[in-house]
């Protein structure tokens, strides 16, 4: 599509609106009342200086490895700046999908590097736990000696467990994405609302509210940066991640029998 100038934020928005994207955004709370309406206004700067959807993307990454790196330092101007970074790096996450949707330049080449800043992303966490054991702080100031020498490292080790939980529960359910494609690939989705009851779905929406990357999750992290308590924010993290992992590789599982008898019976 041939790039117009003077794109207004109207013409961004009515285009999204319009689009099917719009329907499917519905259930992230935060992503679609908070962070789409304000990626629309870079979304317009950006066009009118000509990046494109996937020079976008690059930058985007550029500045969550920067916020990764800010957040390993282990100062609480750094932490407080690192976390910034990471929710600017959302609103422009947001802002690639703009452009690539208004001038239909979506490719897999996109989706590619969509996916690399996503897991780069979800490093985030084990590069909080590294700044915080840097920081030398510790929420016991009287106790035993050894709690107070181990608890940075405790945080160290459970911030890269709730890194390596989200990673791999994406790359297990992108293998049974993979494993198990096909025509009839509805029928093998590992979630399906229709299938659970309705204490277990708003269960799991507001689970995936809280945890997702376009949710709640990095604008909880800047306010515990900003509260100096990342290290709590961790350790819920590092349960919340845990237990997401268990229960996707639960599911994926049964998933992949059902599907495994199903193609074996025909």
């Amino acid at each position: 599509m041939k790039r117009v100038n003077h794109i207004s934020v109207k013409e961004i928005r009515s285009n999204y609106q319009g689009h099917h994207k719009s329907e499917q955004d519905k259930n992230e709370l935060m992503g679609y009342y908070v962070i789409r309406p304000l990626s629309f206004y870079p979304t317009a700067v950006f066009m009118n200086l000509g990046l494109t959807a996937n020079q976008t993307t690059w930058i985007s990454i550029v500045v969550l490895i920067l916020g990764c790196l800010l957040l390993t330092v282990g100062s609480y101007f750094a932490a407080v700046a690192g976390a910034a970074l990471l929710n600017v790096w959302v609103i422009l996450d947001f802002v690639d999908g703009n452009i690539a949707r208004y001038e239909q330049t979506s490719s897999r080449y996109g989706e590619l590097l969509d996916a690399l800043g996503a897991f780069v992303a979800h490093i985030a966490f084990f590069a909080a736990g590294i700044g915080f054991y840097f920081s030398g702080s510790s929420r016991f100031v009287s106790g035993s000696t050894w709690m107070w020498e181990s608890y940075p490292a405790v945080i160290l080790i459970l911030g890269a467990i709730a890194s390596l939980a989200a990673i791999w529960a994406r790359l297990v359910y992108h293998k049974f994405r993979n494993t198990f494609s096909g025509s009839d690939f509805e029928k093998h989705e590992v979630v399906k609302v229709q299938e659970t009851s309705s204490r277990s779905a708003i269960i799991l929406h507001i689970g995936h509210n809280l945890v997702n990357l376009s949710g709640f999750l990095l604008p909880l992290l800047l306010a515990a940066a900003l509260l100096n308590m990342i290290d709590i924010f961790i350790v819920i993290l590092a349960a919340s991640n845990m237990s997401i992992l268990t229960i996707s590789l639960i599911r994926i599982l049964r998933r992949a029998r059902e599907c495994e008898s199903a193609e074996a019976s025909k």
